[in-house]
């Protein structure tokens, strides 16, 4: 919800991405017959995540607020509620067929509704929070893959549910950080879903697809199949742990490491590698500047990016999804910035892989359309696209919404709710 200043077009949105090294602020409106418009954008520094959770409460509030009154005066707007993205290293999914029996009839909503919220109640726990809930098909009877199954005739209806879950602790501190900044949450998107919305092509998600969303502290993971999220992962490794990799090995601070990493760093070796000297500043005031060749920093870049990726495709090829997520791998994410980690992709999955960018968005700068920017362009996105979604808002951090469903009640209860529901 947003409470303009000045008459502007309804449906107007705010996201925000919270990543380890950033918080970036977008405010997106309607454009009718073209998709989304950016009206405004704001940044603020993200000191107090860690690995995507929150270590430091007063940093990240100040790095919300700043984002967002830089996006409101931008856009003339205030915001009042946002739509966050979440990027923990607890994401994960799980599938699940449910199977319901009826009277032989025609298939109707309140059935669909029926066999969604059994799926909800089945994975509802206090301990973990239901992000996402995605229909992959229907089933009625003996016909399978069936994308609409009401109006067809039949007595048994099934749907094979994606789940993507995470544990509940660092969404309560998100969540907290973002309502001490006097703002709502509308809903949440895990990053590598966003990221993937805001990058792939339509035959990319339709055929099979994987994105790999690099960030500061986490490195998030989607498959995309039959224009669907079929899969979410993550690993605890990002930028941030690579630069602390490059201080440790080169013996240089952590802002060295960094200006290093982006002045010299690659993940491929060159030719003048060994003749080519690093200059590193010293750790201690009693220490003197020191060099280190090229070819030190590339070797400890190649070993924690080729980590990184076999990691990744050890989860796809252990979840049975080597195949299934097709030929294609797209690389996103601050990380996605760093020279030679497509050809590195290529070698370890041995897919085709490219660089995203965000596209799709009606005014959107030069700044705003690296790779490094996908999470926050793909949240404004999803805003104005169709939800299949058995689940919508805010998530639910008591795990009790779902549970209750199919839990609670006297038996005469039940009955009369059954009847309101088939009458």
């Amino acid at each position: 919800m947003i409470k303009r200043l000045s008459p502007r077009k309804p449906e107007t949105v705010a996201v925000l991405d919270i990543g380890s090294n950033k918080v970036v602020c977008l405010i997106g409106q309607a454009e009718p017959n073209f998709g989304v418009r950016l009206i405004g954008s704001g940044f603020g520094v993200s000191a107090g995540i860690k690995a995507g959770a929150v270590v430091d409460m007063h940093q990240v509030e100040h790095g919300v607020r700043s984002a967002v009154e830089k996006a409101e005066r931008a856009a003339g707007v205030a915001v009042q509620s946002v739509v966050v993205n979440v990027g923990t290293r607890s994401l994960r999914s799980q599938h699940l067929n449910v199977q319901t029996e009826f009277a032989s009839g025609e298939v109707a909503d309140r059935d669909l509704k029926r066999v969604l919220n059994s799926s909800l109640a089945e994975l509802a726990q206090p301990d973990h929070v239901i992000l996402h809930a995605i229909p992959m098909s229907w089933s009625v009877d003996d016909a399978q893959d069936i994308n609409d199954p009401r109006g067809m005739f039949g007595s048994s209806l099934g749907v094979d549910m994606h789940f993507v879950l995470s544990d509940v602790g660092p969404l309560r501190n998100l969540a907290h950080c973002v309502e001490r900044c006097h703002l709502q949450i509308n809903s949440v998107t895990v990053s590598p879903y966003a990221a993937g919305l805001s990058v792939l092509t339509d035959d990319e998600k339709d055929l099979g697809a994987t994105v790999i969303d690099m960030g500061g502290g986490v490195t998030t993971v989607a498959v995309f199949r039959d224009n669907t999220l079929a899969y979410v992962d993550s690993l605890p490794v990002g930028a941030k742990t690579l630069t602390n990799d490059i201080a440790r090995g080169l013996m240089t601070p952590a802002e060295a490491a960094e200006r290093i990493k982006m002045i010299y760093g690659s993940a491929l070796h060159g030719p003048d590698d060994d003749r080519v000297m690093i200059p590193c500043p010293p750790m201690g005031a009693q220490d003197t500047l020191h060099n280190e060749s090229r070819s030190m920093l590339t070797g400890i870049i190649r070993a924690r990016i080729e980590e990184t990726f076999e990691l990744l495709r050890d989860k796809l090829h252990d979840a049975g999804l080597d195949a299934y997520a097709g030929r294609r791998v797209v690389i996103t994410g601050g990380g996605a910035q760093l020279n030679g980690i497509r050809e590195v992709a290529e070698y370890v999955f041995n897919k085709r892989v490219r660089i995203g960018k965000p596209h799709g968005i009606l005014g959107l700068d030069d700044t705003l359309s690296g790779p490094d920017f996908a999470v926050a362009t793909g949240l404004l996105k999803q805003q104005f696209m169709p939800h299949n979604e058995a689940i919508s808002g805010p998530p639910d951090l008591s795990g009790r919404k779902y549970y209750q469903k199919r839990y609670t009640g006297s038996g005469f209860g039940r009955t009369l709710k059954w009847l309101k529901e088939n009458f």
